[in-house]
């Protein structure tokens, strides 16, 4: 939890970063800001499966540490550099980070779940999700005080964990390879299947979340200041304020999942956020629309861990990979159409994008209906 946390601070502060950056002048154009979101997930979506496949090959938990050390440090400069290039390697560096880590952290956190596994996930989740919230808040009061200077000091969250992964590194190694040997065991005394065609509808689902997600946390800073007119400290705190909403709920999600099923969860909480992200598109009170963003975010975040462990049981011989595509690959997906939502919103307003946004989250929603059901938790 507390490693996945560390890693999206950084990924849940690039937004914030980009945004100040664009108020500062160093960006011209939304479609700017969306090319270098889109510049963080092509490694991401690149090296997914492959990490994925090393983590499920042999145990390797110091790919971890190094997934931190890269997130972090893709971040760390980028409010001090001038020259194109390198920013764009940086940002693409962020990305090879989570690439990296998401995978490794994700198959350990199925083997410390053993039958709690969809509140496993949640807690894992949760770390991510709580990452991405305190990015915001973090950066943003480090910002005040030192400008875009206060990139240097995303690496602190990180550098602790590196630390305290190393330490632990034997123990996790240990467990790991007690947990591959039940494993194939199990895969040899049973004739259960993979089901990729499962698998195949239940990405498509979340790369309909992805895009409708990523789009939203690109652009909802810049939204709220430039259509619903509020000051750019009290934007990113409502950005942060969103995070941490869905970071409590990933919790519950999982936890209630377990006794309910995975698919229902997920179907329920996903159609019943759609009214509310159909309802701020439409709204120009900031009250209202962060009123009704705090059940968008509850509802959404719900189905977030169920997800990843309904990939695990489809893919039920290759965990890591099977994380790797559901909280890795499939959320890369909405870095590379976030440049196509920018430009709509240069074309016809920020608005759009919001409109383009609410059409991703409802067909996400209706789509889940079709997903194969898997054994409810027992």
């Amino acid at each position: 939890m507390l490693g996945h946390f560390a890693t999206d601070i950084s990924h849940g502060s690039l937004p914030i970063i980009l945004a100040y950056m664009y108020q500062a002048g160093k960006l011209d154009s939304y479609s700017a800001v969306a090319m270098l979101m889109m510049a963080n997930t092509i490694l991401n979506a690149v090296v997914q499966p492959f990490a994925g496949n090393l983590a499920d090959s042999k145990p390797r938990p110091y790919l971890m540490s190094l997934g931190i050390a890269l997130s972090f440090s893709g971040v760390m400069f980028i409010g001090l550099v001038e020259n194109q290039i390198l920013l764009y390697s940086l940002v693409c560096l962020n990305g090879l980070g989570s690439a990296i880590f998401h995978p490794a952290g994700g198959k350990m956190a199925n083997t410390f779940g053993k039958a709690k596994l969809g509140k496993s996930m949640s807690i894992f989740s949760v770390g991510g999700n709580a990452g991405m919230a305190a990015g915001p808040f973090y950066f943003t009061g480090l910002y005040i005080f030192f400008g875009l200077n206060a990139t240097l000091a995303m690496c602190v969250p990180g550098l602790i964990m590196i630390i305290i992964y190393t330490l632990k590194n034997r123990y996790y190694v240990v467990a790991c390879r007690q947990e591959q040997k039940k494993v194939a065991k199990a895969k040899a005394d049973s004739d259960e299947k993979e089901n990729i065609r499962g698998f195949v509808i239940l990405v498509c689902v979340l790369f309909l979340r992805s895009a409708g997600w990523f789009s939203f946390m690109a652009f909802l800073s810049l939204y709220y200041m430039h259509n619903l007119h509020i000051s750019d400290e009290l934007a990113t705190l409502l950005n942060g304020m969103v995070c941490l909403c869905g970071a409590i709920a990933t919790y519950f999600g999982g936890t209630i999942s377990d006794r309910i099923g995975f698919n229902k969860m997920v179907t329920i909480s996903s159609l019943l956020s759609v009214p509310f992200i159909v309802s701020f598109t439409f709204t120009s009170s900031p009250m209202l629309a962060t009123l009704l963003l705090i059940p968008f975010s509850v509802l959404f975040f719900t189905g977030m861990s169920p997800t990843v462990v309904i990939g695990q049981k489809f893919l039920c011989h290759h965990v890591g990979m099977a994380t790797g595509f559901t909280i890795g690959l499939s959320m890369s997906f909405g870095g590379l159409i976030a440049p196509l939502v920018g430009k709509l919103g240069d074309a016809f307003g920020i608005e759009y994008v919001m409109y383009a946004v609410a059409a991703f989250i409802t067909t996400a929603a209706v789509t889940t209906l079709v997903i194969p059901k898997i054994p409810v938790a027992r």
